[in-house]
């Protein structure tokens, strides 16, 4: 058949879609013809200025919001309607979506497009906003989706390409849900691929490199699930246990990829866990040693504190090209570590980035703040642990969500549990039941552990083409706006606006409150400049942007 395999916004502009990829190549060797559309990129790349912030996952609630995607959609209409037009001439009769929480409403309202330009099309969604099942539910009370896919993919649309063209009943096909005679009907699930080696090398000539960030390396996934259960954590909700690649595999699919683009410089290994099997790690670095890439050719990877990541381990590592590791230490604080569930000891922590650091390999760690149950002298203990680790890390990522209530993870659902006040406003502005653990709290945290990382000469992590200052405006308006303290909200929208007056988000905003803003500030010496903007915008039309 032929298969078309879509990515809408908002997804990663750093890599190509991995699901795509794989998606891609595996339906391809099962003889079907296939075209990849990453619109999410698509989209990316044509961007309007004033909303070259909305793909940061600082600030994606955008996506998150019905009536700003479909402004969205709305003002990009010419776009939208040629990559309709381009899915349609493809001919497929199977157009699939991938979509997880921040792309379903935008791969909706695509959907909807699409059957109405072609209501023969079959419409099935994917991915891991699924493995919760009520989503195929909610999602299948739209008349633009015909079938959900929930569990792993790649055999359940392989299955449905034989069930379409053989004509056969689909409540034979495991991993679906559809509904029939407006009944829905959800079969039993199916059993995740046992041996990840039989998948075939990521299709990324469908996926051109020059269209995404760094256009000098891939991202490769070999494994799925994680050997932790942290809390925090969504990982375990949609891939259960730990599966993981043959080094001999992982080693074949570099080579290969290699081999087709001369000048990759480096891959970027995306499992959550590269260090999960440490033999498999360890033969893989001698697959790498034995085979002395020419040339500048190295790798990275996120890894997790463990005894096993000795100074013979960490040598060989560099010496089989390894340039960077990711550590998610998220807190200094043994006791915080341990309500996380990260089982590690924060000593170990201590030796495995000394060791990592001699060894020659660029250390980054990433943080949390906030986390339920962190005391002040918790953080302290954060604050201790960075000082007395700085001239063995390189860089650190404070997490700029601070602590997210990630969708499906044991903390979101269980937020009594951890001292959390219930039905928060969204995954960003939750508090704690005695109200000091909130949005400004967590984000003071970060700005004295950045702040002093700083004064460490440790460089800080950022957001994604985003600037640190403007997240910090963007979202403590909208914290204290959904807080109904309209006066500080308006105080946030103003020092962004006046830093960035081209993002029409924001300059709704402040035309929305143009009068209260008045009002606030009749008292306030505001610059020339300032004035100036905004009188202008209160004479502008606005019409299609607001609050």
């Amino acid at each position: 058949m032929k298969i078309a395999l879509i990515q809408c916004p908002v997804w990663g502009t750093y890599d190509p879609p991995l699901a795509l990829a794989q998606l891609s190549s595996f339906l391809r060797k099962m003889d079907n013809e296939v075209f990849v559309f990453d619109i999410n990129i698509g989209l990316y790349n044509r961007r309007h200025r004033d909303l070259k912030d909305v793909w940061a996952w600082e600030q994606c609630s955008f996506w998150y919001e019905p009536d700003k995607v479909n402004r969205f959609f709305s003002d990009n209409d010419n776009i939208i309607k040629g990559y309709v037009k381009e899915i349609i001439d493809s001919g497929a009769e199977l157009i699939c979506f991938s979509v997880n929480s921040s792309t379903w409403l935008a791969s909706l309202q695509l959907a909807r497009l699409i059957k109405e330009t072609n209501k023969k099309s079959i419409v099935i969604f994917g991915g891991n906003l699924f493995y919760q099942r009520q989503w195929g539910q909610t999602i299948l009370e739209n008349p633009w989706v015909d079938i959900v896919v929930y569990g792993e993919g790649e055999m359940t649309l392989h299955e449905l390409v034989k069930f379409f063209g053989a004509k056969e009943d689909l409540k034979k096909c495991r991993g679906i849900i559809f509904k029939e005679k407006g009944v829905v009907v959800e079969t039993p699930p199916r059993p995740l691929i046992d041996n990840l080696d039989i998948l075939p090398f990521l299709d990324f000539e469908s996926l051109p490199l020059s269209d995404y960030d760094d256009r000098e390396h891939i991202a490769l996934m070999t494994s799925r699930g994680c050997i932790l259960q942290c809390v925090f954590c969504s990982s375990r909700s949609f891939w259960p246990g730990f599966r993981s690649m043959s080094p001999e595999r992982i080693f074949r699919e570099i080579k290969y990829h290699r081999s087709r683009y001369p000048l990759l410089g480096h891959v970027n290994f995306h499992d959550l866990l590269f260090n999960s099997n440490i033999r498999i790690l360890d033969k893989f670095c001698d697959l790498m040693i034995k085979e002395n890439f020419k040339g500048l050719f190295f790798w990275t990877a996120n890894a997790i504190i463990r005894p096993e990541m000795t100074p013979a381990l960490l040598n060989k590592m560099k010496k089989a090209r390894c340039s960077h590791l990711i550590y998610g230490i998220e807190s200094g604080s043994q006791q915080v570590l341990d309500l996380m569930r990260k089982r590690y000891r924060i000593c170990v922590a201590d030796e495995v980035l000394k060791a990592t650091h001699d060894a020659g390999i660029m250390v980054t760690t990433n943080f949390m703040f906030g986390f339920p149950g962190e005391s002040e002298d918790d953080f302290n203990l954060t604050l201790d642990f960075i000082k007395r680790n700085a001239k063995y890390i390189d860089r650190v990522y404070p997490s700029r969500t601070y602590c997210a209530l990630e969708e499906s993870s044991y903390l979101h659902g269980h937020l009594a549990e951890f001292g959390i006040e219930p039905d928060p406003p969204n995954h960003l502005y939750w508090q704690s039941q005695d109200g000091k653990n909130n949005y400004p709290e967590r984000l003071r945290r970060c700005e004295e552990f950045c702040k002093l990382a700083d004064s460490l000469g440790i460089e800080v992590g950022c957001g994604v083409q985003t600037s640190v200052e403007l997240d910090r405006w963007y979202n403590l308006g909208h914290y204290y706006e959904e807080k109904k303290e309209f006066s500080k909200a308006i105080d946030c929208f103003l020092k962004y606006y006046e830093i960035d007056p081209d993002n029409t988000i924001i300059s709704g905003k402040v035309k929305y409150y143009f009068n209260d803003i008045k009002k606030y500030y009749k008292d306030v010496k505001l610059n020339t400049g300032m004035k100036a903007r905004l009188e202008a915008l209160l004479n502008s039309d606005l019409t299609k942007i607001g609050g």
